[in-house]
């Protein structure tokens, strides 16, 4: 009966284990609803500071105004943004991974990488450990304090690249490169006229992108960053729970066998003396 309790004891711990997977995986379906839905709610209106962005930068090449002058001194930077925790999968890998094939294309620019397993990727890497300024927030969710910190780190560049994973579906999510300064693609295109933005001056427009703007897309960013990260946690949660599940089907199983061989003992330990006692 020893036996018995110990598959019993071992049991409860994966019947526990399913408790708490299963707790979690709708802790994070909740979460993915409610983050999704705030994402939702503005996208127009993050799409619109986009395409502010890009027609304000567009109308100063055209009509020959000078910015260069009034901009940043710095050129290029990529600002890589991680979580602190783990359970995500491959996506904080995936998001160093991007960073690191990046600055190996682009040997002139620089990186700057956000969050806990960020730091401890640049620790394995010391070939662009030091092309790399790092920042770990308190928690996987930053404050407006931590946030603005890393603004004023940005505002010397003039070309700002987040990597950060997007939300595709429950099932897949991918890194993608959010430009959140805007540099036109094109500057041969035609652009709407802009004139009624230009007062009174567009270099401080343009002061004005590089502070309060460029803060709102990057707000932006770490919200689908959160969607995403929720995303692959909920997927990763399920994967176990359906793993607790099959291996409490399995304990059950060894239970029940190992209860049946016991039983058929006795049986035939009474079979035995039963034989043995009549020919006495």
């Amino acid at each position: 009966m020893s036996v018995i309790r110990e598959l019993q004891a071992q049991l409860d711990q994966v019947q526990t284990a399913q408790f708490v997977t299963t707790m979690l995986r709708d802790i994070s379906a909740t979460r993915l609803q409610s983050i999704r839905a705030i994402f939702e709610a503005n996208k127009a209106y993050y799409q619109q500071l986009h395409s502010l962005m890009e027609a304000v930068k567009a109308y100063a090449h055209h009509t020959g105004i000078d910015i260069s002058q009034t901009g940043p001194s710095r050129g290029r930077i990529y600002v890589a943004v991680t979580a602190n925790k783990r359970f995500y999968g491959k996506l904080n890998h995936n998001v160093m991974s991007t960073l690191y094939h990046t600055l190996g294309e682009e040997p002139s620019v620089a990186g700057y990488a956000i969050g806990q397993t960020g730091l401890q990727y640049l620790e394995s890497h010391p070939d662009i450990r030091a092309r790399v300024t790092s920042r770990v927030f308190t928690n996987d969710v930053p404050t407006s304090k931590e946030i603005s910190r890393v603004i004023r780190d940005l505002e010397d560049y003039s070309e700002v690249y987040v990597v950060h994973p997007t939300f595709i579906n429950s099932f897949r999510q991918e890194v993608i490169l959010t430009d959140i300064t805007h540099q036109p693609q094109d500057t041969s295109v035609e652009t709407p006229s802009v004139e009624y933005l230009c007062e009174p001056e567009l270099p401080q427009l343009l002061k004005f992108f590089r502070t309060h703007i460029r803060l709102t897309l990057f707000k932006r960013a770490l919200l689908e960053t959160r969607l995403a990260l929720t995303g692959a946690r909920l997927m990763k949660m399920q994967r176990a729970r359906e793993r607790s599940v099959e291996l409490v089907r399995e304990q059950q199983r060894v239970i029940h066998k190992e209860m049946s061989t016991i039983a058929s003992m006795r049986l035939l330990e009474t079979s035995v003396s039963f034989h043995t006692d009549t020919k006495i």
